[in-house]
């Protein structure tokens, strides 16, 4: 391992604040963010988008940094099974930065997964950008989302066939999802059933009451997801036609299997899909374009 990685996964030093979310302050330096995009440059996943992760970090939209900057408050972290050990990063809707977990990413010894953390910086990113500019995001990547959705709806709801004027109108709804929010999302479910009925009535070889029922697992999977994750996968058995459907459609878009996440946000947000194509498929050009909206 370089003498870089080293640093950047070794216990935190010389660390100051650098932002507060939610009452948690968290903690970086110069040298940890340089680091970090060392490591950027020196992966074989995320070489191609150094520039573009440089320029992020630079302008303090990804931001690396340690929950603590006490020694003694890593190793008592390192030791303990909290909720939020296993948070890499995530993206922030407030502050609309991308936050990367460093605490959660290394061993105590100082060894990481690099792919993997770089792998999660990117997934971050694409929520980043669709935050940051979501028309333009829409504008790049809709030939993806085309796939996606085109796929999903044909194998979940049984359709005969999709048309990209029905696909095309499902992306204009679920973008005001992915621009208003879960609040906005949780009073517009009743809609969407509506919605997604009368799109594809015509089209499902599937019973009137069978479609409807379908539909109405995925509006009440969407409520669950929302309210209550638990409650969500503790009924995941009578949603498991629906997370099949959602995971096939990557393979059947995209040409591989989705091993990163266990899918359900895709049926709110347009720009989880372009995470997981971003860990999928980190080094097509489409994920640089998506990072280049972001900054």
């Amino acid at each position: 391992m370089s003498k870089e990685l080293q640093e950047l996964f070794s216990t935190p030093t010389g660390l100051e604040p650098e932002i507060t979310i939610a009452g948690t302050t968290f903690y970086s330096s110069k040298k940890l963010k340089d680091s970090f995009i060392i490591a950027f440059g020196k992966s074989s996943k995320g070489k191609h988008v150094y520039p573009e992760i440089s320029k992020l970090v630079q302008k303090n939209i990804v931001i690396p940094c340690y929950k603590s900057k006490n020694v003694i408050s890593f190793i008592k972290h390192k030791l303990t099974k909290s909720p939020d050990k296993y948070i890499l990063a995530f993206y922030n809707l407030t502050e609309r930065k991308v936050i990367i977990l460093i605490d959660n990413s290394i061993s105590l010894f100082g060894t990481s997964s690099n792919n993997e953390l770089i792998s999660t910086t990117l997934h971050e990113c694409m929520h980043l950008a669709a935050g940051r500019n979501l028309p333009k995001f829409i504008q790049v990547f809709k030939p993806y989302l085309q796939a996606y959705y085109s796929n999903f709806f044909k194998d979940y709801l049984s359709l005969e066939e999709v048309s990209p004027k029905q696909i095309d109108e499902v992306i204009k709804f679920l973008v005001k999802y992915e621009k208003r929010g879960t609040e906005y999302v949780n009073r517009d479910l009743p809609n969407y059933f509506k919605f997604l009925y009368s799109t594809f009535e015509g089209s499902s070889k599937l019973t009137e009451r069978d479609l409807k029922i379908r539909i109405a697992n995925n509006i009440v999977a969407v409520k669950l997801f929302i309210v209550n994750m638990q409650a969500l996968f503790r009924s995941k058995d009578k949603f498991s036609m629906l997370f099949t459907s959602l995971n096939r459609a990557y393979y059947e878009a995209f040409g591989k299997k989705n091993k990163y996440t266990t899918p359900i946000q895709e049926l709110v947000s347009l720009s989880e899909v372009a995470c997981v194509f971003s860990e999928m498929r980190s080094k097509d050009p489409v994920v640089k374009e998506i990072l280049k909206i972001a900054g």
